[in-house]
């Protein structure tokens, strides 16, 4: 289409009496004026002009009041809900990974690390971000976490909402695992799960009942636990006595308890030697008549049994008459001229009670076969028919037998728990007149489906809290919004406060409590507490000097 644009080039500049023609700016307003404006755009033009108005007056206000918004009070939920959900308070002392490869992701593999924890890796276990399985080198990125400080150093959050209630997880050990090839994350394919055996230490109520554990995954965008599973937890084997205790109680129970096992199994061995179980019939084997066989006569003489042999002729007087020997399909191919041969004397073998190995031996040849005695028509009726007769008398003297060793293996039974119940009693009541929480390595098995953080725990109820608790440190100053970390000796978990005067705060009043807070120098203040505080207390601060540098140093400063 033809565009008939009037452009105009070289425009005259206009004189001075054009330009006063048009300085009559009274007129040009009631111009303005006459014309139809929207009045809604006027009604957008005078808010516009409102807001700015107003945001002038805001930062006016900023600068002539400073501190007016900084001096709002925080609360817990704003404070923690403004933080990110995992974030190393120290980032140079966190938990480093531990990698080590699977050589072929398509054939999987386990994986032993140095605390004695594993992985088992299933096969075709990985998929990249298209949803491609990957094969080849993948490196797996893997570290635990048993303890507060390894829960402190990494950031993770310990808190754990139940049904809108908030509480807290006390730790038997948490996991991160994630795979990498080239640099990039790998996810789980579907329907695959990696197996964990992690190695861990908890605190029981006594040394022989196993407590209750649960398995959780981190979600870090829900900023929440999810419950997954139940923790399958077992002590561990070689949980027998701490290092380096020559005289420990454990160390003691596990002897005597070894050398009560050891005679509890003799005497059952010698209640069974005393009362010998019945020789069983065998029961006839009908030939099958289609495999070659060999009439040998060896209970009445008819071949003789070489002197070396494995048995003799006594030792075939189970056989039922007329047996003959069948050679079996799984026998060593024979030369047909055997058949021809007048054997001098065999061997014989027992390999179970329906196969022999049968040595055939003459002063110039030998020919080894395998060979099962079997019977023919009315032999093999007549031997059935005396087969099922003993066969019930022998039921009838199993059963005899085993009434008469049966009450005498029920007290031999019956003293042995008696003995261990002495035992476990006179342990417990050595490991509970100790100090401190008694403890036991133990076994988490649980399976990862997806790549993150996994802790094996149990809920635990929040202190009650107080509020208007003053923070100072030992130079005098005054802390507001900020972390504090409290532990308690009683608990595996890490409880998260703010530190603020107006924000609740909250102590175990039935153990040894540590309070501290972290600068943002990564410079620690601590407080021990042993008792609970009232409203308007001050809580003063210790802090750590020289700073720490390491995480040694950090579990001494954070030790009760």
């Amino acid at each position: 289409m033809e565009k008939n644009y009037n452009f105009k080039f070289n425009l005259e500049e206009p004189d001075g009496d054009a330009i006063r023609q048009h300085m009559d700016f009274d007129a040009l307003l009631g111009q303005f004026e006459e014309q139809q404006v929207p009045r809604n755009r006027q009604a957008r033009i005078r808010r516009l002009v409102y807001v700015a108005s107003a945001a002038a007056a805001a930062v006016v206000l900023l600068l002539f009041v400073p501190g007016l918004f900084q001096n709002d009070p925080l609360t817990p939920e704003s404070y923690f809900a403004s933080q990110d959900f995992v974030s190393a308070p120290v980032p140079d002392l966190n938990i480093d990974y531990e990698v080590k490869a699977v050589a072929d992701a398509h054939r999987g593999g386990v994986i032993d690390y140095p605390s004695g924890s594993r992985l088992v890796i299933p096969a075709a276990a990985f998929m990249d971000d298209r949803g491609k399985l990957v094969g080849g080198e993948v490196e797996i990125h893997y570290r635990e976490l048993h303890d507060y400080i390894d829960f402190f150093v990494s950031g993770i959050p310990m808190a754990y909402d139940s049904l809108g209630m908030q509480r807290y997880l006390t730790s038997a050990g948490m996991v991160e695992v994630f795979a990498e090839k080239n640099g990039r994350r790998l996810r789980l394919a579907p329907g695959k799960a990696v197996q964990v055996e992690l190695r861990s230490e908890v605190t029981v109520s006594d040394y022989f009942t196993l407590p209750n554990y649960y398995v959780y995954l981190l979600d870090t965008v829900n900023r929440t636990w999810e419950y997954q599973n139940i923790d399958i937890l077992q002590f561990a084997e070689d949980d027998e006595w701490e290092p380096g205790a020559a005289d420990s109680p454990q160390r003691r129970w596990q002897q005597e308890l070894r050398w009560l096992e050891a005679d509890y199994d003799l005497a059952l061995q010698e209640l069974q030697a005393n009362n010998p179980v019945p020789a069983a019939p065998v029961p006839p084997r009908q030939a099958t008549g289609d495999l070659p066989t060999l009439e040998l006569d060896f209970v009445n003489g008819g071949l003789p049994l070489d002197p070396t042999s494995d048995l003799q002729a006594d030792d075939l007087n189970y056989l039922h008459a007329g047996t003959i020997w069948e050679i079996l399909p799984e026998s060593p191919e024979i030369d047909s001229r055997a058949f021809r041969v007048e054997w001098q004397q065999v061997k014989l073998r027992r390999l179970n009670a329906q196969q022999f190995e049968l040595t055939l031996q003459h002063s110039a040849n030998e020919e080894t076969l395998l060979v099962a005695p079997v019977l023919l028509g009315a032999d093999y009726q007549r031997a059935l028919n005396k087969y099922e007769q003993e066969q019930a008398a022998y039921d009838a003297q199993v059963a005899v037998r085993e009434r008469q060793i049966s009450e005498e293996r029920d007290s031999i039974q019956a003293m042995f728990t008696a003995r261990k119940a002495e035992l476990q009693a006179t342990l417990s009541e050595q490991l509970n007149s100790r100090p401190g929480p008694l403890r036991r390595k133990v076994i988490n098995r649980f399976v990862v489906t997806t790549f993150g953080i996994w802790n094996c725990a149990q809920p635990t109820n929040a202190p009650e809290t107080v509020t208007g608790v003053n923070y100072v440190l030992d130079n005098g100053e005054a802390i507001e919004n900020t972390t504090a970390y409290v532990v308690n000796e009683a608990q595996n978990t890490i409880f998260r406060y703010l530190a603020s005067s107006n924000a609740p705060v909250g102590i175990t009043p039935t153990a040894d409590n540590l309070l501290w807070i972290v600068n943002e120098q990564g410079g620690i203040s601590i407080a021990h507490l042993d008792q609970p505080f009232g409203e308007g207390a001050d809580l003063l601060l210790e802090t750590v000097s020289p700073p720490v540098q390491n995480r040694d140093e950090l579990r001494e400063a954070l030790s009760f």
